[in-house]
């Protein structure tokens, strides 16, 4: 049985390996929230239409990468999260914003559907050294894109254990692409966490080089901090 939070829009921040979507995931399982899928989004893009120019600039920004522009995933993003987000559901984030020009469209209108006390970030801080390790190893399922970690218990898998699918390694986590991803990060997603706080959202950080179980007690948590309101003055 799911346990019950408000609904909330929760946004993972947090560099490649930090574990967003394994997180994300778990709140998932856990509370019932919906998740902005925001690659597979991105993908169904390209693939919808793969000889417009536009369209094959973005795909070859992702495929090396580099982060699409701000106006092309923004308009994806919000096409699927505002029918969703007026029925009342929670969302999670862990994909974008991956750009100032997303956060400053997709922060404002979450504030305004859910409520300044039900949007919160969770920036997940990871060394260089202990995410590219991450990437290296981990691996996707083919049915859902289920994220498996990178961590010894899953290690000997060999089929997804949620669908049974065959597991693969994307081609995005090509340890040669690492560096562009982590200058990508920097230069252009962190940024963002000045416009979640110039919109008055709180921003948990949590140490993301912690065991999966950890980070997740944290990650509720910093939730269930949200969901109670704070005491009057």
């Amino acid at each position: 049985m799911e346990a019950t939070l408000r609904p909330q829009a929760v946004f993972f921040v947090g560099a490649p390996g930090s574990g967003k979507d394994t997180q994300a995931g778990l709140l998932i399982e856990e509370f019932g929230f919906i998740q902005v899928p925001s690659s597979k989004l991105i993908l169904a893009k390209f693939a919808a239409n793969p000889d417009d120019p536009v369209i094959r600039e973005e795909k070859r920004k992702f495929d090396t990468g580099e982060l699409n522009s701000g106006p092309f995933v923004a308009e994806i993003m919000m096409e699927f999260v505002r029918p969703v987000a007026a029925q009342g559901k929670g969302l999670i984030f862990s994909g974008s914003p991956r750009t100032v020009f997303e956060a400053e469209i997709e922060v404002p209108e979450m504030v305004k559907v859910y409520g300044a006390d039900s949007v919160l970030v969770i920036n997940l801080v990871i060394p260089d050294e202990v995410a590219s390790s991450r990437i290296a190893t981990r691996r996707l399922c083919r049915a859902h894109n289920h994220p498996i970690p990178a961590t010894p218990e899953f290690a000997s898998l060999t089929t997804c254990p949620k669908d049974g699918s065959e597991l693969y390694v994307r081609e995005l986590d090509d340890p040669s692409k690492t560096g562009t991803r982590f200058s990508e990060y920097r230069k252009l997603t962190e940024p963002t966490l000045n416009t979640f706080r110039a919109n008055g959202v709180p921003i948990f950080a949590i140490d993301a080089s912690q065991s999966i179980q950890a980070i997740h007690q944290e990650v509720v948590g910093a939730l269930e901090r949200r969901t109670t309101p704070a005491p009057r003055q």
